[in-house]
């Protein structure tokens, strides 16, 4: 199964530990999750170049700072082992603004915008961390063991749609929400035309 190597979010103790797993792992190409502006670029890319892994670019959801940190990044790394996160908000907690920001870099990237043609990854399991997906609240919200599977679907299927290729989830029935969806939509019989024609011609 492919790995995702995540760090602590210090960006000189993440460093040395994907130096060392990037050593570890030679030749199993890990995600190393995550290279940001902040971090010794050169030293994280050599670690993954040298030991056939791909890196993680991440930034706040701001299209510009993801061009200029991808910008960065292919000095020392081809761009065939760059996947890009531009952050994940949840549910109730800015979560259109991250559709937004992920659709755009998805449709700029289709339009030829060359910085931004990278897989897109999220951070789904954010989701657990809005208040409603796990506290204790009033009966009306419902039971929070549903509650939390439900923000992690629906932040995941809302992303989905902004053109996501890549989910870090956590509540296993959230992750069969999405496969399901995901391979309906993959499977769906070419419609009949004709059955249209009414529709489109009627008048009101």
């Amino acid at each position: 199964m492919p790995l995702i190597i995540g760090g602590c979010g210090d960006p000189k103790k993440d460093l040395e530990v994907f130096e060392r797993v990037a050593e570890i792992g030679e030749g199993e190409r890990f995600l190393l999750s995550s290279v940001t502006q902040d971090m010794d670029i050169e030293r994280a890319c050599a670690a993954a170049k040298e030991h056939g892994h791909a890196i993680l670019s991440f930034t706040p959801m701001d299209l510009n700072q993801a061009r200029q940190l991808n910008r960065r990044l292919y000095d020392f790394l081809p761009k065939e082992q760059i996947v890009m996160d531009t952050t994940t908000a949840a549910l109730g907690y800015g979560l259109d603004y991250a559709f937004t920001i992920m659709e755009r870099a998805r449709l700029a990237a289709l339009m030829g915008d060359q910085e931004l043609q990278h897989p897109m990854s999220s951070g789904t399991t954010n989701a657990w961390a809005a208040r409603e997906a796990w506290k204790k609240l009033d009966p009306k919200w419902g039971p929070r063991e549903l509650r939390g599977p439900i923000w992690e679907t629906v932040t995941a299927l809302t992303l989905l749609l902004a053109g996501v290729d890549l989910f870090m989830m956590m509540h296993p029935a959230a992750v069969r929400t999405l496969k399901n969806t995901i391979n309906r939509l993959a499977h769906v019989e070419p419609g009949d035309a004709k059955m249209i024609e009414n529709w489109v011609s009627t008048k009101m």
